[in-house]
């Protein structure tokens, strides 16, 4: 807005020479000069700037705009099983966790488009060092009888705008026998608009963009001391093996 200004008075100074030139000397142009020139392209340069201003353009135009001031209110979680049809066509368990949310936009300029993605606490160096798990939303329909409104990802929510219903996630079987106890999960928000997220605890509040914290999009990861212990207990795995092999070989 300053910017603008600025070039709005440089316009008026240009004019004001351009003019003065045309009414002191005879036959000059008055709007082919260099003065008069200059001043239509700082009148242009100035409306560009107060237009970007209304618009909410970032200044410099190079510096990538920050997170959307996105609220999440979390009503409720849910944690249930159902049927869902394997690749095989047979039916199998699934186990789902789900969030009853309301999205606001709490901006007045930025929109944004989010996709929320769901990482649960595994069991320390129960899948080596890897300490999270990214649980994916069901790409197969919901039976009505859960009675659950799955939101569709990515969602757009333009400033003030808001947007309520369930996040839904699938928790895949490998990883149910070395969830960490008690549960522990954060959500994570991707703004596809500035390709930035922000984390926070997948618990039942309100949380704005001031509570949540900068993500890399990553699942945490621990110690290489895991990445040994996950190795010793594949070796024993292998050991206690052998004398039944060894036995089914004798037979």
């Amino acid at each position: 807005m300053w910017l603008g200004g600025l070039l709005l008075t440089l316009f008026l100074f240009l004019a004001a020479v351009a003019i003065a030139y045309f009414a002191k000397q005879a036959h000059y142009s008055l709007f082919l000069n260099g003065w008069m020139l200059g001043a239509l392209i700082c009148f242009l340069a100035s409306f560009t700037c107060f237009f970007g201003a209304v618009q909410g353009w970032p200044f410099p135009p190079l510096v990538r705009p920050e997170f959307p001031d996105v609220e999440i209110e979390i009503y409720g979680t849910g944690s249930l099983d159902t049927q869902r049809e394997s690749e095989s066509g047979l039916a199998v368990t699934a186990r789902l966790r789900s969030f009853h949310v309301r999205f606001k936009n709490t901006g007045t300029g930025q929109p944004a488009s989010l996709t929320v993605l769901l990482f649960v606490k595994l069991e320390p160096g129960s899948w080596g060092r890897v300490g999270e798990a990214l649980c994916p939303a069901p790409d197969w329909v919901l039976p009505p009888s859960l009675g659950l409104t799955p939101i569709a990802m990515p969602f757009e929510l333009p400033p003030a705008g808001a947007l309520s219903g369930h996040l839904v996630y699938e928790i895949p079987g490998y990883y149910l026998d070395k969830l960490a106890e008690p549960m522990s999960a954060r959500l994570e928000l991707w703004d596809h608009l500035t390709d930035k997220r922000m984390t926070l605890p997948a618990e039942i509040g309100s949380h704005d963009r001031n509570s949540m914290a900068a993500s890399s999009g990553e699942a945490e990861m621990l110690g290489p001391e895991y990445e040994s212990q996950a190795d010793d207990s594949r070796a024993n795995d292998s050991q206690a093996g052998q004398p039944g092999d060894a036995r089914q070989a004798s037979a």
